[in-house]
């Protein structure tokens, strides 16, 4: 039996965080799938599975796969049944064994810890949540129209060769027919409310287990292992796995057919790699499909891109607490104060010193405090404390916790600037 591999070299521990950057470049590249090297490379994974080779149709966004994998469920053309024993869940229990084995237990933690905090998890996340419960809000012109588009040339230069011409002559005439005249008409109107009854599904999501470049954060764990002198067991199987992470989107797989997104075309991110943009979408694809995020939290488009529209009563009317709290940030406390339950705490006769405020929001068990000042530069600011932090309760002391000193030690300067 191989001995098990217990601490990395300091070439290893080196290497470590330039491995991780290479990686996460993967994980976070942007650039559009090159989908003739992606086509390749899930026939391949299919192939690794023991599955027969699959007509691969290639999409904008993860958006755009669904509705064709819906359009397609109503023509009869897919077969439930699922790949992932095969694909995915045989490799990854393959895997856990084989690192198990032959990497002691804090060292396979360390390796987690350093190449899974910084690759997608987040994304995975919000995408995820995105998709499943908003299906439907970020539909335009552009995402339609492209969907047709790939439809169209997926169907019409790949789908006769590999399901026959009868069956292609009849789902041409079904979509041209169908699609054209009908569901741009009848369904984009309704289309979530009438998904099911338009495609004979009324299932809105779809989940997937196959990722593409989002799946970088565990294929670089294993793929660190074996180049430090780890054995891969199912060699072919891994290497296939890695080929479709470095040049596929999120996909969807099916027997004889697989539905693959393009990359985003941008991602934003806060300090802490949690997905962030305070003027416009924090993940969007080609087609329009985006994903807005405060911090980390799907929020409403509306309140990103219209915030001086946003009232604050729908705000607080949001049943989701984190999605709630994400609105307040956004509008500003000071906007919000008039409709929410607050207390000034300390108030110092000088206005430029300012309040010390306790805010009361619904639902969350602990209240905020905010220092209100006014600042010679800045005008009026409305800024965030840590109460637990704070030596006195006192905007005094909310003065000093803002310069990091304890509060005996401040002292007000004669001329603010």
């Amino acid at each position: 039996m191989t001995n098990k591999i217990e601490k990395l070299t300091p070439e290893q521990e080196a290497y470590l965080p330039i491995f991780r950057d290479e990686w996460l470049k993967i994980g976070l590249s942007t650039q559009r799938v090159d989908r003739e090297a992606s086509t390749a490379a899930v026939k391949r994974l299919y192939a690794a599975g023991g599955r027969a080779e699959p007509l691969v149709m290639h999409f904008d966004s993860p958006m755009q796969c669904i509705l064709a994998i819906h359009i397609m469920r109503g023509l009869g053309e897919i077969k439930e049944q699922d790949l992932m024993a095969d694909l995915w869940d045989n490799l990854w229990a393959n895997l856990k064994a084989n690192l198990r084995a032959n990497l002691r237990a804090d060292l396979r933690a360390d390796l987690g810890a350093n190449l899974r905090a910084d690759l997608w998890a987040n994304l995975w996340a919000n995408l995820w949540d995105n998709l499943r419960d908003d299906l439907g809000d970020s539909l335009g012109a552009n995402l339609r129209d492209s969907l047709w588009d790939n439809l169209r040339d997926n169907l019409r230069d790949n789908l006769g060769d590999n399901l026959g011409a009868d069956l292609w002559d009849n789902l041409w005439d079904n979509l041209r027919d169908n699609l054209r005249d009908n569901f741009w008409d009848n369904l984009w109107d309704n289309l979530w409310d009438s998904l099911g009854d338009s495609l004979g599904d009324s299932q809105k999501y779809i989940s997937t287990y196959f990722w593409g470049g989002m799946d970088a954060y565990w294929i670089a764990w294993a793929k660190f292992a074996e180049e430090i002198g780890v054995p891969i067991e199912k060699k072919e199987h891994f290497d296939a796995y890695v080929g479709f992470v470095k040049t596929s989107g999120v996909s969807y797989f099916y027997p004889g057919l697989a539905f693959v997104s393009d990359r985003p075309d941008f991602i934003g991110k806060d300090e802490q790699m949690r997905l962030h943009c305070e003027t416009g979408p924090a993940l969007s694809f080609t087609d329009g499909y985006a994903v807005h995020a405060w911090h980390g939290t799907n929020v409403p488009a509306k309140w990103v891109e219209e915030t001086s529209s946003v009232d604050p009563v729908d705000v607080l009317k949001t049943e989701n607490v984190e999605q709630r709290a994400a609105g307040v940030a956004i509008l500003g406390m000071e906007k919000m104060l008039d409709r929410l339950d607050h207390k000034i705490v300390d108030s110092d006769p000088d206005p430029e010193r300012g309040d010390l405020i306790k805010v009361s929001l619904p639902d969350l068990p602990n209240p905020g405090y905010y220092l209100r000042a006014l600042c010679p530069r800045n005008g009026r600011i409305m800024e965030a404390v840590n109460a637990n932090e704070l030596d006195e309760m006192t905007v005094r002391g909310a003065q000093a916790w803002r310069l990091g000193i304890p509060a005996k030690e401040f002292v007000y300067p004669e001329r603010r600037t």
